[in-house]
C-alpha cells in the first residue's frame, strides 16, 4: 500500500510511506524529477531519475519517504542534482555521519 501527504516544509514536499503487500508483484517507479530521502534499514538519498525501473521487494517490506519538489534537492543535501541522477546513495555518504544521526 502506498500513500502520500504534504509535508510541513510546504513547497510541493511531500511525506510518503509503502509497504509491499503480501500478494505483491514488482512495482514501477516513474522518473519525475524529484529527489527523495529514503528510510528502509537506512537513509538513503534518491537523486532523479531519467528512466523507470521496477522494484522487487518482500513482503511487509516497509518504506517512508520525503520527496522534495523538482529544483529543491540540491538546497536540501548540498549536492547538484546531476551528481544524484539515477542514483541512490547512503545519506552519511554526503553528510558527516554525526548530523546524520
Amino acid at each position: 500500500m502506498y500513500s502520500e501527504r504534504g509535508s510541513l516544509i510546504g513547497g510541493g514536499t511531500v511525506v510518503w510511506t509503502r509497504t509491499v503487500p503480501e500478494a505483491a508483484t514488482a512495482g514501477l517507479v516513474l522518473p519525475d524529477g524529484c529527489m527523495d530521502l529514503l528510510w528502509n534499514d537506512g537513509l538513503q538519498v534518491a537523486g532523479p531519475d531519467t528512466t523507470g525501473y521496477t522494484t522487487d521487494e518482500p513482503p511487509g517490506t516497509r518504506w517512508t519517504g520525503v520527496r522534495f519538489a523538482p529544483g529543491t534537492g540540491p538546497a536540501v543535501f548540498g549536492v547538484p542534482a546531476h551528481e544524484l541522477r539515477d542514483r541512490r546513495v547512503p545519506l552519511d555518504a554526503l553528510w558527516p555521519g554525526r548530523e546524520v544521526r
